[in-house]
């Protein structure tokens, strides 16, 4: 593949030899006739010279000829621009056709940051569809402002729906160094915006009335964020992933319209918190780092379905008040998911020497929930905290557990787990009445650890003894044998 000047764009990419197989199945008619120049294979199928192989490619190549405008259109959307702009030199037919394809998508050419540059300007500007509706654009060098402007100044122009930005760099570690022009937020056609590795600074005027899904990742977002959500009407989708804040923030989500929010890591300068209202909200998923008071949930009333992952191990046990007055928000949700690190929390209320106002906090706590989905290891600091979440939830009827995988250091001190599920038998008679089905993820997975104890086995028969309306029990087995314990 080369590059050479003087000429159209749709002609600086030589089109090797392999793409005959890439495009085969779509693009046939590229190896014969037009393709050519000359027509040589063509005459031969005419005058019955060639073989019968090419007098039935011929008539396939027929049938492409035939397809509608629109349809190979939604076909070269499917195609990155570089491998769009290849098929211009198949026939005749093509050389324009990926001028006006609706779709564009820009990914990175392994080419230097200038030949990039210079590929995506120009693809933007010899573009004559009139309309936009998606504009894909991943550059992992560090570039000018102005030219990332006109870039989102052309997709304005062509009333753009869905429009991805992504900045995130592979070659320096200096966060948050592209910054995005406030033009963004007054595209009144865009449906989809994604940012990613960049700064924004919000306006005060936002005119996104038509968005529905708002996506930002690596993003260090000043501004009123509760303005911005405020001027986006029909939001649904909302998705936050290791933002940057720089001082206390309480998100407000007032929008009726908005059903799901995804919450996942962040950067929060010292003991910043973010406090996040959201009555109208159906769905959350938290995947955060609960190492500081930092994520706190208030109004949620309309929740249904939830998720919170810790992704740092051992965070429970240095904010247990955070996780327990976070629960105390979720308690009607039905359908709920949590990891070992809120497990921990809650084995922590067994303790006789943890502190007695979170033991006040969740001894009256009740769950709703009729789905619960959780991921543990199943050990020893972890199983009264499976048991009181199963004994304070009577409505459950699907339990769904994912078991983790264990590192050698967390299987020392066990004890005997069967005789802590025998004493908890007397505390579960009619409180799983309502269970029917139950789901197993990973069984067995850390049985080089556990072969002598036999926890998995000892929690399934629990699970079969004290449900008595229980319908379908699902396991699938994982005998992953951890390498530093097998024997040479």
């Amino acid at each position: 593949m080369t590059w050479q000047k003087g000429i159209g764009l749709e002609e600086k990419w030589a089109f090797p030899p392999q793409a005959e197989r890439i495009y085969s199945l779509v693009f046939y008619r590229g190896q014969y006739g037009e393709a050519q120049g000359d027509g040589g294979n063509k005459d031969k199928a005419e005058k019955g010279e060639g073989p019968k192989e090419d007098q039935n490619v011929a008539e396939k190549r027929d049938c492409l000829a035939e397809l509608p405008e629109p349809l190979l259109h939604h076909i070269l959307s499917c195609l990155t621009m570089k491998d769009v702009i290849r098929t211009s030199v198949l026939a005749k037919r093509w050389r324009y056709i990926w001028l006006y394809v609706p779709c564009l998508t820009f990914s990175p050419l392994k080419k230097t940051k200038a030949e990039e540059e210079a590929f995506i300007t120009r693809s933007l500007i010899l573009h004559k569809g009139p309309q936009v509706q998606k504009l894909n654009i991943t550059f992992t060098y560090s570039t000018e402002a102005l030219l990332i402007d006109s870039w989102i100044q052309f997709a304005l122009s062509r009333n753009v729906n869905q429009l991805y930005l992504d900045f995130r760099s592979r070659y320096y570690s200096t966060a948050f160094k592209t910054r995005i022009h406030d033009i963004v937020f007054s595209c009144s056609s865009l449906t989809e915006l994604t940012l990613k590795g960049c700064r924004i600074e919000l306006p005060v005027k936002i005119k996104l009335g038509s968005l529905k899904t708002l996506s930002f990742e690596e993003v260090k977002v000043r501004g009123a964020v509760n303005n911005l959500l405020a001027s986006c009407p029909i939001l649904e989708d909302l998705s936050f992933a290791d933002c940057y804040l720089k001082r206390n923030h309480v998100l407000v989500i007032g929008n009726s319209s908005v059903k799901t929010l995804k919450i996942e890591g962040g950067y929060l300068s010292g003991n910043l918190t973010l406090e996040i209202h959201a009555p109208f909200i159906v769905s959350i998923e938290l995947i955060i780092e609960l190492s500081s008071e930092s994520y706190i949930i208030k109004r949620m009333e309309s929740l249904c379905s939830a998720r919170s992952v810790c992704s740092k191990s051992g965070a429970c046990h240095e904010q247990g008040d955070t996780i327990f007055s976070n629960l105390e928000y979720l308690r009607h949700v039905k359908d709920l998911g949590m990891c070992s690190c809120y497990i921990q929390a809650m084995s922590s209320i067994e303790n006789p020497t943890q502190d007695c106002r979170e033991k006040h906090i969740m001894d009256f706590i009740s769950f709703e929930v009729t789905c619960l989905r959780i991921k543990t290891g199943l050990m020893k600091w972890e199983l009264p905290g499976i048991a009181y979440i199963l004994s304070h939830s009577p409505n459950v009827e699907t339990l769904i557990i994912s078991i983790d995988e264990i590192l050698d250091d967390q299987i020392e001190d066990n004890f005997q787990e069967e005789e802590y599920w025998k004493l908890q038998e007397p505390k579960f008679v009619n409180l799983l009445c309502n269970l029917k089905d139950v789901k197993i993820y990973n069984f067995m997975k850390n049985l080089s650890l556990l072969e002598s104890k036999q926890n998995n086995m000892n929690f399934l028969r629990f699970l079969l003894k004290n449900s008595m309306v229980l319908e379908r029990m699902t396991t699938t087995v994982n005998f992953r044998r951890n390498s530093k314990n097998k024997k040479s």
